[in-house]
């Protein structure tokens, strides 16, 4: 050979380079080995369902409380009809910014 093996600067060949097959399990484990990965990816997948129902029953609790808060701010609102469109007019930007239609 016109190299060495022992030496670091020099590299082998891929073609001489012997490998091994690896160990290879038996086909009672390798089953065995698939069910506990199924079953850790069911229980994932029911944990992740559990927490985004969780977060969707929170969500509509919030949008429902912000809901009736709002109407019952609406109830409690003291409400004064303009009937005549002369005092709009005379109103400052102040009091026209609290005018609402409804």
């Amino acid at each position: 050979m016109w190299f060495c093996l022992c030496c670091s600067h020099f590299r082998a060949r891929y073609s001489l380079i012997k490998k091994d097959k690896g160990l290879r399990r038996n086909y009672t484990k390798r089953r065995q080995n698939d069910q506990e990965l199924k079953r850790v990816r069911l229980l994932d997948q029911q944990t992740k369902e559990a927490r985004a129902d969780r977060k969707r029953s929170k969500r509509l609790k919030e949008e429902e409380k912000r809901r009736r808060k709002l109407e019952n701010e609406r109830k409690s609102e003291i409400v004064i009809p303009l009937k005549n469109p002369s005092k709009i007019k005379k109103m400052k930007r102040s009091q026209l910014r609290t005018i609402v239609k409804r």
